[in-house]
């Protein structure tokens, strides 16, 4: 879910719910289906708890089960993380969802009027992915819409809102979705299905291209009409999603296949000073207050890396830590020239031996599932390394590992961080152990970069999941996700 801040409406409560093993804070956004909070968890975590007004009846929750065992056990990049869910003495069922923060989609597009057509494929290109990821754990979204995509401070677009989502094939008995986005078929009163989500997908790349939804109609619109509106870039694009025939739509993943190869991805540009932070999303949406995301440097080339660590780390107490990352090169060298919050998506990135004026191929964008809920670890392998410096020393409690992994890992990544940004390989050795396979990947993607000219600016390796294993005196134990955002 979103952080977000407004008035309370006449739907928030007198009093604050108690939900077990969590600080519910302040009413950020509320609803006529439910309010959602700010809070923290029982790991310390900040959250945001989405409290509906009514219990279920019995077939409902039988019915919210299913869907909910699905949603806990879906991990994607970028999909809002459902936590957990947590039975209330009441009978009613509050959502814990992670807190994502950035620039609401609807509220950039009004501030600008429109986006660019590679503003828009990397946006779409990403949501897409994560709502096919969604569609292949049996799960829909049903209610996606310009409110329900943020993109982080980091440029990462995340579709929020699984408090709608639920399990396909059964039917909600109610329709729910934002006028504008919802498919035509759910309109007459056929249950949502993944072409719903399709249908919705086009509708927000509609939205995204002239500020107003998609238009509301039953009839299958010619191309030279959508293009009249939309651009000619992206046209054939949406009139292939928003076909008023369900069984003619693609599927998620072949949508974000075709928005990717339909026009070359563009960072996409934040007005400073009209960008919000993301407003709550629920079937009545909150306004959103305001925060702007960093802005990149405007010399020399950018891409973003990012990288998801998925390892037990091996973190001597005094000093000297380890940590593994399996490392992928996630989006294309795209020329300078204007300021950007968000950078483009997808492509591997640059080698010597790249011309900057090949199209990249479309990536694959992380995304696990779970039999069951679990701790979010993407699968992958790495090599652990080692960092130990007199000069720049982590000092830690034998007990912090256990008390505050997140912390811990942090203190290590920044460490790690200032080295590449650096781009000394002799400073390697203050960082992996010697003769590592890491310090040797290490130096090798050093080497390509001076190679292409190209340097870190504002690398951060963001520590999204830690959780302690085990440990001793002497070291910890610790699994844990690591995201990469950089531009270079």
């Amino acid at each position: 879910m979103s952080d977000s801040t407004r008035e309370p409406s006449q739907n928030a409560p007198d009093e604050v719910p108690d939900v077990p093993g969590h600080r519910l804070d302040a009413v950020i956004g509320s609803g006529g289906s439910a309010v959602v909070w700010s809070g923290v968890d029982p790991a310390g975590r900040p959250v945001a708890v989405k409290v509906p007004h009514r219990a279920r009846d019995d077939v409902d929750a039988r019915q919210a089960l299913v869907e909910q065992q699905v949603l806990t056990a879906v991990r994607h990049d970028h999909l809002v993380r459902l936590r957990s869910v947590v039975p209330l003495d009441d009978g009613r069922e509050a959502l814990v969802f992670d807190v994502v923060r950035g620039a609401v989609l609807r509220d950039l597009v009004a501030s600008r009027g429109h986006l660019r057509p590679g503003e828009v494929v990397t946006v779409l290109t990403p949501v897409c992915e994560a709502v096919a990821h969604l569609h292949s754990a049996g799960g829909l979204h049903a209610d996606i819409s310009p409110s329900n995509v943020t993109l982080t401070r980091a440029g990462r677009p995340v579709l929020l809102d699984l408090g709608a989502a639920r399990v396909a094939g059964r039917d909600p008995g109610t329709t729910h979705g934002t006028p504008g986005f919802v498919a035509p078929e759910v309109l007459l009163g056929d249950a949502p299905g993944e072409a719903a989500d399709v249908y919705a997908l086009g509708a927000v790349a509609w939205f995204c291209l002239t500020g107003n939804g998609a238009p509301d109609t039953l009839l299958r619109l010619d191309l030279e009409t959508i293009a009249s509106h939309v651009g000619p870039e992206l046209a054939e694009v949406i009139a292939q999603a928003i076909d008023p025939e369900p069984a003619r739509r693609p599927g998620a993943d072949e949508l974000a296949r075709r928005f990717y190869e339909a026009s070359p991805a563009e960072p996409v540009e934040v007005v400073v000073g009209a960008d919000q932070a993301s407003a709550l999303t629920h079937r009545l949406r909150a306004e959103a207050g305001r925060e702007v995301p960093p802005k990149p440097s405007s010399t020399g080339h950018r891409w973003r890396n990012r990288a998801v660590a998925a390892a037990l780390v091996a973190v001597p107490v005094l000093g000297v830590a380890g940590w593994a990352l399996a490392a992928r090169q996630a989006e294309p060298v795209v020329p300078s020239g204007t300021q950007a919050s968000a950078p483009p998506v997808a492509g591997p990135s640059p080698s010597p031996s790249q011309t900057r004026a090949a199209r990249p191929p479309m990536p694959t964008v992380a995304g696990t599932t779970a039999a069951r809920p679990r701790p979010a670890v993407p699968h992958g392998t790495g090599n652990v390394v080692a960092v130990s410096s007199a000069a720049d020393r982590v000092v830690l409690d034998p007990d912090s590992a256990a008390q505050r992994p997140e912390d811990l890992l942090q203190a290590l990544s920044d460490r790690r961080a200032r080295v590449l940004m650096d781009g000394d390989p002799t400073a390697l050795t203050a960082v992996h152990a010697p003769g590592s396979a890491s310090a040797a990947s290490d130096a090798t993607l050093m080497g390509r970069m001076r190679g292409a000219g190209v340097r870190w600016e504002g690398l951060r390796l963001e520590v999204a999941e830690a959780v302690h294993v085990s440990g001793d005196a002497a070291h910890a134990v610790l699994r844990a996700r690591v995201d990469w955002t950089a531009y270079v």
